[in-house]
């Protein structure tokens, strides 16, 4: 099944992408279109990798996904060598059944739990409920939300759930940058 990622038209006349350089810009559509995006918007792809597909050299590579980073827009793994775009639940996500078991399944091959703790914080902050692929609108309520997100949340030693508080993401959000 041939993969596609869709940019939406109004990509050029964002604020934000109005403020880079055509540099950035190919940059950006490249990090949101390469052949390693997922469903989930969090994937592995090496510095090697995108210096041939974009041909830019390592130190071009570094500085842009050192850029991204300062301007929020991604977080990267140097260990792990994912990227995570931090807005691409939002602009992307979809109630279809079969994208919904795409992204759980995705989501197990995450080797960042960090990241893992965070996708599944936009999920619940978008309103989305991704184990039961309905979208909630934000209609949680605390005991709701509490009990949902300790569901959603993989220990990676026991294979059991635990809940993370938001003071935990957002040390999480500071430690990845």
């Amino acid at each position: 099944m041939a993969a596609y990622r869709h940019i939406h038209i109004d990509y050029w006349q964002d604020s934000f992408v109005l403020d880079l350089t055509p540099e950035e810009k190919y940059f950006y559509i490249y990090l949101m279109t390469n052949s390693k995006t997922t469903q989930c918007g969090v994937y592995s792809l090496h510095n090697r990798i995108i210096e041939t597909e974009t041909g830019y050299n390592r130190e071009t590579v570094e500085k842009l996904i050192q850029r991204f980073i300062e301007y929020k827009k991604i977080y990267y793994c140097e260990e792990t060598k994912e990227v995570y775009l931090v807005n691409w639940i939002k602009h992307n996500m979809s109630n279809s059944p079969k994208v919904q078991k795409c992204i759980k399944k995705e989501i197990d091959n995450i080797k960042n739990k960090e990241f893992v703790k965070l996708l599944y914080k936009s999920f619940e902050d978008l309103g989305y409920n991704i184990e039961n692929g309905e979208d909630n609108h934000g209609k949680y309520n605390k005991e709701y939300r509490e009990s949902k997100h300790a569901k959603s949340l993989k220990n990676e030693n026991d294979k059991t759930y635990k809940s993370t508080t938001d003071d935990e993401l957002e040390q999480l959000r500071k430690r990845l940058g």
